[in-house]
């Protein structure tokens, strides 16, 4: 179909602001692209320090469990000690 000179010099505006809104919308799906890949580091370097967060506590709770065995041990290699005196 054979576009007369008007109607070509009459769709280009509308061309040309199709292609800047298509441009446009590629920026932003860019973007947020971006913020999304940023947003998921920031998750995993949060989930990295819950961890290590909850890996001291547990050696906390280790040595805090370990400490009155650690001294009940203490206490009957003493009474063993003296009893054989």
């Amino acid at each position: 179909m054979a576009r007369t000179l008007g109607e070509v010099i009459a769709s280009v505006p509308a061309e040309r602001s199709a292609k800047i809104a298509a441009a446009q919308r590629q920026k932003l799906i860019e973007e947020e692209q971006k913020l999304t890949v940023i947003a998921k580091k920031r998750q995993l370097e949060e989930a990295k320090r819950v961890m290590e967060f909850d890996r001291n506590l547990i050696a906390i709770a280790v040595i805090i469990a370990a400490l009155p065995i650690i001294a009940a041990l203490a206490w009957m290699l003493t009474a063993l000690a003296a009893g054989g005196q």
